[in-house]
């Protein structure tokens, strides 16, 4: 509790709307008194005496301490790395005494030990405070009522300091357990104990211990479905453990797109079991249900974003078998023209001037037979196979459409476009290593005409002194260098953009494989028909059809005349507290957030693809490196291979 400049106290007092309609019974209020004058009231209980509802209690809270243990003891990851804890909550007390306008007060032992006590009455349908007692002495003050909806019948509907958080590679802020000092209670810490609120409702209306905090039965243990499923899931580990400790597996994962993809579905297939043991199967706390929410959306959009996958991989495949011929004469024809046609032109409009650049007739005529020698080498030896192979590659991709889904057959597209470029590859890589070393050279021989070299042991340049014939023989190659300089980068900046646009081609492979594994058809999906599944933070509603719930102070002396046709309520009865009244209202998640995966994606992309490291490397002449993948993203202990050719 606080006070303010008149040293009057003022109560946080956090009041279930279920609360405000008329009352049949009266009963004592049960809830939770948290440090700073703050009470969280959960319900009534009207069916039993203070010492058995104090025994009621307990067992909740024994039975909560059990439900903490076994959600950290097994079925959280977080819990598995150490990455957080939570300790168990304070248990919950018998708070006030709520009841009719005429009726008496409950029995004075309760009443008067309490740390905190609210007397609280209904008339009608409004609710007003007669009193707060602290340690048994009435205390002047004020009330800020905050209602809450305790969502009993739908569980999965709670309140969120912050935006839960949907990505599951990360702690949830909402788990991390905070530095709160002694004596502090924060909204999170409040929250915990408001979506606790409806477990304690069920349990003191049901009476039951037995099922509270109790897992349900595991399904991964007991259908034969989930047995199957799990030992297949077990034989599919121990085979990818194996395959990724051999030289060729890991090798497969980082340059193949396929071993990439079959890597991510068989990790995906292992996770979701995981998913469904912590959305389904096992029991959790109120303040653990928007960990939960997450794990359960995880789960079914793991489930339709296969479906998905799947589906529109049938539908490809099959046109894919049925016209495989076709498809293979078209893509043979599409590849002859682009990789081996285009290019032998292009070389055969450098040997000419081109655009009025004139270039060493010499050097220029050189490259030229050498990069034609290296095309037709490419057209005899490594085309005609691929070609003949073609047909069996278009049959291979419908079938792994049928398998595998869409995103298997954009991954053998992705490996079969760097086999068909290999050759541009293989040019990219002569043209910058010829570049690179005349660039280095012409700046080697502008430092000795600056009187500098190179110090290698120190990695820095120096001054030196150098004689006649060095600086003669160093003046006849500096300007041989750069009067061939021109044709170099010519043919340089030819193969340099035709390796980027296969970068670009295959990375634009890599975000359609990235929308396809990390569709969020089912985040949007739910959000648009549940908004209050996704919490994402809450906000106060001052509203007066809210505030004439509660009943407005009364402050009227002894022997004031009361006109009962105003005011029908008796004076003894009139609330003596000054109340505010504010609703609390969960704010829904953005649908913008639930597009985090895509944003990360493209946060990958960029680094990768938009880098100023490629920027560089083209301008000095260094190899552009492979770029990671894209398609890791969301699978927890997963770290993205370095890339593909």
């Amino acid at each position: 509790m606080s006070t303010d400049d008149r040293y009057e106290y003022i109560f946080r007092i956090f009041w279930p709307e279920h609360l405000c309609r008329p009352l049949t019974e009266s009963g004592y209020l049960v809830g939770w008194i948290l440090p700073g004058g703050a009470v969280v009231v959960a319900c009534k209980a009207s069916f039993a005496n203070a010492v058995q509802i104090n025994g009621y209690l307990d067992a909740f809270y024994q039975q909560d301490i059990a439900s903490l243990g076994n959600s950290l003891g097994h079925g959280s990851e977080s819990s598995a790395s150490g990455s957080w804890t939570k300790k168990p909550m304070t248990s919950p007390v018998i708070v006030g005494y709520l009841s009719r306008e005429g009726e008496g007060l409950c029995e004075p032992g309760p009443r008067e030990e309490s740390e905190l006590w609210i007397d609280v009455f209904t008339a009608r349908t409004q609710v007003g405070i007669r009193e707060v007692l602290v340690h048994g002495m009435t205390v002047p003050g004020r009330a800020i009522v905050t209602l809450y909806d305790e969502s009993i019948e739908r569980p999965w509907h709670v309140y969120a300091a912050a935006p839960i958080n949907l990505d599951l590679t990360a702690p949830d802020p909402l788990q991390t357990q905070s530095n709160v000092k002694d004596g502090e209670t924060t909204l999170p810490h409040i929250i915990d104990y408001v979506n606790t609120a409806s477990q304690l409702y069920t349990y003191v209306h049901s009476g039951d211990t037995s099922k509270l905090g109790e897992d349900t039965e595991d399904l991964t243990q007991s259908g034969l479905f989930w047995r199957i499923w799990t030992c297949i899931l077990e034989i599919m580990t121990q085979a990818l453990r194996a395959a990724e400790t051999s030289t060729f597996g890991e090798r497969a994962k980082r340059f193949s797109a396929v071993g990439q993809q079959l890597d991510l579905v068989v990790r995906r297939n292992m996770y979701v079991v995981n998913q469904w043991r912590t959305g389904h199967c096992t029991r959790r706390a109120g303040r653990e249900q928007a960990r939960c929410n997450a794990q359960y959306a995880g789960f079914w959009n793991s489930v339709w974003v296969t479906c998905v996958d799947v589906v529109l991989g049938c539908v490809a495949g099959v046109w894919l078998i049925m016209n495989a011929q076709s498809v293979a004469d078209a893509a043979a024809h599409e590849l002859k023209q682009h990789t081996v046609t285009s290019l032998e032109q292009t070389i055969v409009w450098l040997r000419g001037w081109p655009a009025g650049l004139k270039l060493n007739n010499g050097l220029d005529g050189f490259l030229a037979e050498l990069f034609l020698w290296l095309i037709h080498f490419w057209t005899v030896v490594f085309q005609p196979q691929l070609t003949r192979h073609l047909r069996v590659v278009v049959a291979a991709a419908g079938w792994a459409g049928l398998v595998g889904g869409c995103s298997m057959q954009l991954a053998v597209l992705s490996d079969t476009l760097a086999l068909a470029t290999l050759h541009t590859y293989w040019f990219y890589m002569v043209a910058t290593r010829i570049f690179h070393w005349q660039l280095v050279t012409l700046y080697s021989l502008f430092n000795l005409f600056r009187g500098r070299k190179l110090n290698v042991l120190r990695c820095r340049i120096d001054s030196c002194d150098y004689d006649l014939g060095q600086l003669l023989i160093g003046t006849i190659l500096f300007t041989l260098l750069t009067y061939l300089f021109p044709t170099v980068l010519v043919y340089y900046l030819t193969f340099a953009s035709r390796r980027l646009a296969v970068i670009m081609a295959q990375g634009l492979l890599e975000i359609l494989l990235g929308l396809l594994n990390h569709c969020p058809v089912f985040y949007l999906a739910l959000r648009l028909r549940d908004p209050r599944f996704f919490p994402s933070g809450v906000w106060y509603d001052i509203a007066p059809s809210r505030a004439d719930r509660f009943i407005e102070p009364g402050w009227h002396l002894p022997g004031t005349p009361v006109h009962l046709s105003r005011d029908p309520i008796p004076l003894a009865a009139r609330s003596r507290m000054n109340v505010t009244v504010v609703y609390m209202r969960s704010t829904p998640m953005p649908l913008s957030a639930m597009l985090f995966q895509y944003y990360q994606l493209w946060i990958q992309f960029s680094a990768s693809y938009l880098s100023q490291g490629i920027l560089r490397s083209l301008v000095v002449g260094d190899v552009i490196r492979p770029v990671q993948r894209l398609q890791h993203t969301m699978i927890p202990g997963l770290a993205p291979p370095s890339a593909n050719l």
